[in-house]
This record gives C-alpha cells, structure tokens and sequence, in this order.
C-alpha cells in the first residue's frame, strides 16, 4: 500500500521546507527510501538575446543559478538528514524544465510518490498557466502530493 519510493522536489522555499518535514515523517513512518531533487532551470527565455554581451551576461546568470542550485542541494540534504533525522537514499540535481525533469526523475526512479510544496496563487498568475506543482500533479503518471503550509493538497493521478 505505502510507497516504496518517495521523490521530494525542492526549491528551498518556505512551502519546500514544509513538504520536507512531510516527507521526512512519511518516509520514516512507512519505511520508504527518500530521494530529493532540484532542478534548476535552464530553458533559455525567448527572444535569445541577440549581441553577444547580453548572451554573456545570460550565460554567466545560468552558471550562477547552477551554483546556487548545488548549494541549496547540499544545503537540504544536510537539513533533512542532521534536524529532522531523515534518511536520503538519494539527491539529484537537474537542468532543464522543472516539471518535465521531476517527471522524468520519478520515472527513472520507479517512485510511488512525488511530494512538492506548493501554495495558492493569486487569480491572475493562474490565468497565465499553472505552476510547478499544479503541472507536476496534472502530468505525473504517479501519485502527487502537494503540501503548504495551510495543510495538504493531494491527488492520485491514476495512468
């Protein structure tokens, strides 16, 4: 019944730290290996800036990202292990579009359950697309968990 696997996908923010200590209590309580992802996105923004001195600048923004992303990895694996005493069977960081590689990652992976942390946004930023954790739990041919802080958000997506 309980998963096996359990992917937890972070960004480091205050709704990710909350999905965390979630995952954390489900892993230990049910037994489950615990892997954790961040992805750092890479998808250059339409238009590519032309001259050759803003695509420097694009490209020194990325590597910082990457660095920053690194970091905030080994930052949360060490949170996770030494303060809330979970056990990670498995960090990864990817590049690319954040959803598509979480999905792929949970694939690769064979988990039986991502969890995210994710909040209500405002009617406006929805009327442009959803968000990672709204296109995660839509596209995921895998249960979803989605935590804020307000509480659980969940749904099966059944294949």
């Amino acid at each position: 019944m309980f998963p096996t696997r359990i992917l937890l996908a972070t960004d480091g923010s205050g709704e990710a730290s909350v999905a965390a200590e979630a995952a954390v209590e489900l892993a230990n309580g049910t037994g489950s290996e615990l892997h954790i992802v961040h992805v750092v996105h890479t998808v250059l923004e339409l238009p590519y800036p032309p001259r050759s001195s803003a695509k420097k600048q694009s490209e020194a923004l990325l590597e910082r990202r990457r660095l920053r992303g690194f970091k905030l990895l080994d930052d949360q694996v060490r949170w996770l292990e030494e303060e809330l005493r979970g056990s990670i069977a498995g960090s990864y960081y990817r590049e690319g579009r954040p959803e598509k590689e979480v999905i792929r990652l949970s694939r690769e992976l064979d988990v039986g359950l991502i969890m995210t942390g994710g909040q209500k946004r405002p009617w406006f930023e929805r009327i442009f697309g959803a968000g990672f954790s709204e296109t995660v739990l839509r596209r995921a041919d895998r249960p979803v968990l989605v935590v804020s802080e307000r509480g659980l958000r969940g749904s099966t997506v059944l294949s």
